[in-house]
């Protein structure tokens, strides 16, 4: 049994990232428990909902030094900054045995190997969307976590050549680890008295879309919404409802943007912004939805797609080559053109094409084995 270890330095803020790492270790925990231990070190002060959501799945180290501003983690940090070692870090992992710590960012770790994720290489896409000091600083840290692990997965085969023009003399240490998400159980049986009940909650009246992308800037709102707007000028009156959370680090002035948007073209009956809402109001808004879109200009391999993907859902998507990788089947249209979109909604059927994609138990036995492949190579290098 190889013991992987495992940081939960986990956020609400980013519910795509804290969904990626549920769902490896949902697929390890039924397909790998036989060759992989499964450790999940978070912090005392950890929110006890994300280390419940963890919990079924591998066993929970809980200490300080995990914990932001603690003693513990001030002297860990001192450690690295000065001598650029993981001394404490290396010693508590050490104390459980883990033979590899993976998916931390983390390096330099005494006779312990490691794992990395990059999820993507959107600053290098998008730059003008980063701040140069930003650009520059994950340059920086991404370079020197590509140098210093024994091994970096990937998301998809569009971030592999990403990878290799980013760091060609380092391109044999990556390896593709497509993730799949896991639908909630209850999916199947939400039914036409939770609908009703969703609907009159956020008093949705009408059939709809659903955007559930968090507001950043590169998920690219906007463009449907300009789309909806065309269209209402044209006397057709399409819906859409949007979740997650409203607020962008990098661009604080977005949704206010959005908001104006809305509030000069008269659109406040077409485009409902719900905010954060429950885990199985989303499922339920994908379920009772037209289609689920995502407009982003970038992803690295989006949990969105990949949810609706594992329910099978329709979808629409913009026309970016990982998209295409991930869900050949779904409606794409030009992800800078609001027009192309516009004539999709307008006259939008659901496709009766087979999904031509393998079932979920399948993709997710995959993902469980490619990963239990990955850590069997790199200790027996």
């Amino acid at each position: 049994m190889i013991r992987v270890g495992f940081i939960g330095s986990f956020s609400k803020d980013w519910m795509g990232g804290l969904n990626y790492f549920k769902n490896l270790l949902y697929a390890l925990h039924f397909y790998q428990n036989h060759k992989l231990t499964l450790i999940v070190f978070t912090g005392k002060k950890t929110d006890i909902e994300i280390k419940n959501l963890l919990k079924p799945y591998a066993k929970i180290i809980d200490d300080s030094i995990f914990d932001s501003k603690s003693l513990k983690w001030f002297l860990m940090k001192l450690e690295n900054k000065i001598f650029g070692t993981n001394f404490f870090l290396s010693n508590i992992l050490k104390k459980y045995e883990i033979e590899i710590l993976s998916h931390s960012s983390t390096i330099n770790l005494n006779q312990i190997k490691t794992i990395n994720w990059i999820p993507d290489f959107q600053h290098i896409h998008l730059e003008k969307m980063f701040s140069t000091k930003e650009v520059e600083h994950r340059n920086k840290r991404y370079l020197k976590i590509i140098k210093k692990s024994d091994l970096i997965v990937l998301s998809s085969y569009d971030s592999f050549q990403d990878f290799q023009k980013f760091s060609p003399n380092f391109k044999s240490k990556a390896k593709i680890l497509r993730f799949v998400s896991q639908p909630n159980p209850i999916y199947d049986q939400l039914n036409e008295s939770f609908k009703a009940k969703l609907l009159a909650k956020y008093e949705i009246t009408s059939d709809f879309f659903y955007l559930p992308n968090q507001f950043w800037k590169h998920k690219n709102h906007m463009l449907i919404f300009k789309a909806i707007n065309r269209l209402k000028k044209e006397g057709i009156e399409i819906n859409v409802v949007c979740s997650g959370s409203l607020s962008d680090y990098r661009n604080n002035n977005y949704i206010n943007e959005i908001l104006e948007f809305i509030e000069l073209n008269n659109l406040k009956s077409n485009i409902k912004l719900l905010g954060l809402v429950k885990y199985d109001e989303v499922f339920g808004l994908i379920k009772f939805s037209k289609a689920v879109i995502n407009p982003s200009l970038f992803e690295g391999w989006s949990s969105t797609v990949e949810e609706c993907k594992s329910v099978g859902k329709n979808m629409i998507l913009s026309d970016l080559a990982v998209h295409f990788e991930q869900y050949p089947s779904a409606t794409f249209f030009k992800r800078e053109d609001e027009k192309d979109l516009a004539n999709i909604l307008k006259s939008y059927k659901k496709p009766n094409n087979n999904l031509n994609i393998k079932s979920l138990e399948s993709r997710t036995k995959d993902f469980a084995e490619t990963y239990s492949l990955i850590c069997n190579e790199l200790l027996n290098k």
